[in-house]
């Protein structure tokens, strides 16, 4: 739905970069989509059918540390600081929301 709805702005003011694209350039546009979306859906579902939608609002949260490493392996970018920070908040984001380390204490 974000493709559709953002068609009319890349073509009206990015349409130098779309002449450029190559195939390589499509061939991760098509993997990120199919690995990252389709799969990321029949986790969802999964998640839900098995702990249910308490739990599955943590999956959000693992959205963009997924994003990173994808990135990291698949196209060889560095992680900078500033995400490596941001990983360590969600890190501990989740170890709270988890709730067995405060039940441990």
């Amino acid at each position: 739905m974000s493709t559709i709805i953002l068609s009319p702005y890349a073509l009206t003011f990015h349409i130098d970069e779309l002449q450029s694209l190559n195939f390589s350039i499509l061939k991760y546009v098509i993997s990120f989509t199919l690995l990252c979306t389709v799969l990321a859906y029949f986790l969802y579902f999964k998640i839900l059918q098995i702990t249910g939608a308490g739990n599955l609002l943590i999956c959000t949260i693992i959205i963009p540390p997924s994003a990173i490493l994808l990135n990291a392996i698949i196209l060889g970018e560095n992680i900078n600081f500033t995400e490596l920070f941001g990983l360590t908040i969600i890190l501990f984001g989740l170890i709270i929301l988890d709730g067995c380390l405060i039940k441990k204490f």
